[in-house]
């Protein structure tokens, strides 16, 4: 196998039995709803993130930046050799498909980014474990005291497809905290995330605008297991674009001092099933039609259809036992949950019910400690211990074989916490 290094990359031969058993099989396991097959960077390069800078459009690429990874070309695989707080210069755009962002193998607290939000623009986009928090700070430059500034957290838009976001937490925008928003967005699944503490009395143009989700598009979205806290409405509001149809599965959601979640664009096709929402109604104007079940909270409008509309499998429990769930595991929990997020679940779990207005009010951006990265002798983005323990040569770059043949590589192994030698 040839491999080509250099600052922050390691390219790998592509595995043939990769590339033959890539259709139909999972993100990773776990992946459900319909942007559970997104490919990622699976047989890709990896690519290392070694350090905490950034870099505006047009100045010089810092290697070893996450922005440079992001912008890189071809299949790639995003591993973190850094823990801490990115300030990003600009909106981090992901538009080169094929791209994995492995945020639980940041050592030590994990990875946030502040400032601007992350946006995906592409398709066959994983991103996992990560924090991303922009605040207002650069709302209040002198720049912007006329016209205002706003921005999402984590946003889809343009065409992106087959994208999935598992266990991030995304907090402190001031227009939408994470959003689906384009006309030919489809296969997108958002799950196991925490989406709180909009912004209310902020930066924004309009004045007060502290939102969870828009989720407008003609296409498929799954939103699962994830935890709306403390927004002032759009938790979420589903909608489409012109003549076309969004179909819209909604389940196992926790929502709690949302202000209200509602459809206002037609048609919108939706389930809305097990959702816990005692204190956040859900209601859908006449030309939504909705099949309701099982939830525990109120969804009002006169489009209730009698059998749900078919969508891509999700395992579904209750409503309470969604709300345990949620609340123990949601968010960027690899390798660690910060204390953004345990304050909001702990404020979720007394039932309190509060809006914010700026990061500072609620403490800002915790320090993020960093450890040793662990030793990774050829560079294949898989430590030499864990490679040692599953019969794998930590001096041979093999990140993209597949020792058992199920399809993952041995890379995707090591980041699914599964055993690369038994199928």
């Amino acid at each position: 196998m040839r491999v080509m290094a250099w600052i922050g990359v390691t390219l790998l031969a592509v595995s043939p039995a990769v590339m033959a058993q890539d259709a139909g099989l999972l993100a990773f396991p776990g992946a459900e709803g319909f942007g559970r097959y997104a490919k990622g960077g699976r047989g890709g390069a990896v690519l290392f993130v070694t350090n905490l800078s950034d870099y505006r459009p047009g100045e010089e690429v810092i290697p070893g930046s996450l922005r440079a990874a992001v912008e890189a070309e071809g299949a790639r695989t995003v591993v973190f050799r850094v823990s801490g707080t990115i300030e990003l210069k600009g909106t981090l755009s992901i538009r080169e498909p094929y791209i994995t962002v492995a945020g639980q193998t940041a050592p030590g607290d994990g990875i946030c980014v502040r400032n601007y939000g992350v946006s995906v623009q592409t398709h066959d986009v994983i991103v996992r474990h990560i924090r991303c928090r922009p605040g207002d700070e650069v709302g209040r430059l002198p720049e912007y005291a006329e016209r205002g500034w706003s921005t999402d957290a984590l946003s889809l838009s343009g065409a992106a497809r087959d994208v999935i976001l598992d266990h991030c937490s995304t907090s402190w925008a001031n227009d939408e905290v994470l959003s689906v928003s384009g006309a030919g967005i489809t296969g997108v699944t958002v799950q196991w995330c925490i989406i709180s503490e909009s912004l209310n009395a902020s930066t924004h143009h309009k004045g007060s605008h502290g939102y969870g989700s828009l989720i407008r598009t003609n296409g498929t979205v799954s939103f699962h297991h994830n935890l709306y806290a403390f927004h002032s409405s759009r938790s979420p509001r589903p909608g489409t674009y012109g003549d076309g149809s969004i179909l819209f599965d909604f389940r196992n959601n926790v929502m709690h001092a949302g202000g209200q979640g509602y459809s206002a664009d037609d048609p919108v096709r939706m389930n809305f099933v097990a959702n816990y929402h005692p204190t956040t109604p859900f209601s859908a104007n006449p030309a939504t039609t909705y099949y309701a079940d099982s939830n525990f909270g109120d969804i009002t409008g006169d489009g209730a259809v009698p059998a749900a509309y078919a969508v891509a499998p999700v395992v579904t429990t209750t409503a309470s036992e969604a709300y345990t769930a949620v609340l123990d595991a949601a968010g960027a929990v690899l390798p660690a949950r910060d204390a953004v997020d345990a304050r909001v679940v702990d404020l979720v779990r007394k039932g309190v019910e509060t809006q914010v207005d700026s990061a500072e009010e609620v403490g800002g951006w915790p320090t993020l400690h960093a450890t040793a990265s662990p030793a990774d002798s050829d560079d294949d983005g898989m430590p030499d211990g864990w490679e040692v323990l599953h019969a794998l040569d930590p001096d041979a770059p093999d990140s993209n074989a597949d020792s058992d043949s199920d399809g993952y590589t041995n890379l995707e192994e090591f980041l699914n916490g599964t055993d690369p030698t038994r199928p």
